[in-house]
């Protein structure tokens, strides 16, 4: 009896050679093939007194804080505008990897973004995510914010 399905068809496997060709690397060469590797680690920063880019290093003084907010793996602060469609595009400003007291940070962010625009603030705390969002686009307010207390 044969079997209509395509999957029970068997083929002789014939060696190597017909399938896969390769090249050997003389070791001298080998520097031009290391580079296409990308880095299993991401690098520490080099460590400067000032960095053109306005690009900070996070201190010591922010472990003191009840909150801390994680770089991510590029030692970058985690702030992101969102746009979500709701009637028109609507901004969100995102803050991640925050630990500790989460509900202090959001009640110090939104005082002070508050006292810089001069307007009511409407914002959501997802604890179990560690986020807080903003309506609107405060980014570089944040970011200021965060870097001038040394996250």
């Amino acid at each position: 009896m044969r079997n209509a399905s395509t999957y029970s068809v068997r083929f002789e496997e014939k060696s190597p050679e017909h399938y896969t060709k390769f090249h050997e690397v003389k070791t001298a060469d080998w520097k031009y093939v290391d580079r296409l590797i990308p880095p299993l680690v991401i690098p520490d920063y080099p460590v400067k007194d000032s960095y053109v880019s306005g690009w900070k290093p996070p201190a010591d003084s922010a472990l003191s804080n009840q909150f801390f907010v994680k770089r991510t793996k590029n030692h970058m602060i985690p702030v992101y505008l969102n746009f979500e469609a709701v009637r028109d595009q609507r901004k969100i400003t995102l803050i991640k990897n925050i630990e500790g007291d989460i509900w202090e940070l959001e009640r110090l962010l939104k005082e002070h973004i508050q006292t810089t625009q001069s307007k009511t603030i409407i914002s959501q705390v997802h604890e179990v995510a560690m986020q807080i969002k903003f309506r609107g686009d405060y980014v570089n307010i944040v970011k200021k914010w965060l870097l001038d207390r040394g996250f």
